[in-house]
């Protein structure tokens, strides 16, 4: 079943970030490099229009047919991806802009360049960021969402997933290298459906001939009544979510 779903998901044919943003938002600028080591093509960051809202966006690139592979990464978000978000998150942060991040990543990027540079300290950034936002924050899933990387991209207050999406602190071959002679599903709920039943996921979009719109009405449905929630009250409902999940385990 897990199998099945992964082909699914990593089918080079499946649904990019690049055509949910072109859909989603109007006027979009986007913004380049971390003023430090350069600019991560894996990661495209900018501020946008929802519906004459201004909000940033964090898009991670996968599958794309305008960035050659090399400079996508293989979605794999690089050192200067997370600078660069937190760049950009602390700019949303300045002008009360909502966060919406599109992930679609099988995991950090590993290499020695990255870590030599600081990458987990980058992604520790973003969380922090993320956690400490006054103003809305949704993370949506479209394919695979593993790793600390996409741990701090969905330190959110809502979290919306395409039906066959998944999410993880890893991927599943790497758990099934450190976990052995256990069901991993007993350790990681990483499907859509499962992690809406402990309360961690708020909305699970059908995959249909109509998904990009199916993902505009769950995007708009979550954002509308956080738009009404005091900054305050957003880092208490975040802490909140994830903590209640937490008590679970």
């Amino acid at each position: 079943m897990l199998k099945q779903q992964l082909q699914q998901i990593r089918n080079q044919d499946r649904i990019s970030s690049q055509a949910v943003l072109s859909y989603l938002f109007t006027d979009f600028i986007e913004l380049h490099g971390d003023r430090v080591l350069g600019d991560d093509g894996t990661l495209t960051g900018g501020i946008a229009f929802l519906e004459g809202l201004p909000v940033t966006v964090l898009a991670v690139n996968r599958r794309t047919i305008t960035l050659s592979k090399e400079i996508v990464n293989g979605g794999m978000v690089t050192v200067s991806g997370y600078k660069k978000a937190h760049r950009l998150i602390q700019a949303a942060q300045r002008f009360d802009r909502p966060v919406i991040s599109l992930i679609d990543m099988p995991g950090a990027d590993a290499s020695v360049y990255s870590e030599q540079h600081g990458q987990s300290q980058a992604i520790a950034d973003v969380i922090a960021d993320m956690g400490e936002l006054t103003s809305p924050n949704i993370a949506i899933f479209l394919g695979e969402g593993h790793s600390g990387g996409a741990l701090a991209f969905a330190n959110s207050n809502r979290i919306l997933m395409l039906e066959q999406a998944l999410f993880s602190v890893a991927s599943p071959e790497a758990v099934s290298a450190i976990v052995t002679g256990d069901d991993l599903n007993q350790y990681l709920p990483m499907t859509a459906s499962a992690l809406a039943e402990v309360g961690l996921v708020d909305d699970i979009i059908k995959e249909d001939q109509n998904v990009l719109q199916n993902i505009k009405s769950a995007l708009l449905r979550q954002l509308t009544p956080l738009q009404k929630e005091a900054g305050s009250e957003l880092i208490e409902l975040r802490q909140h979510k994830f903590l209640k999940v937490l008590d679970l385990f």
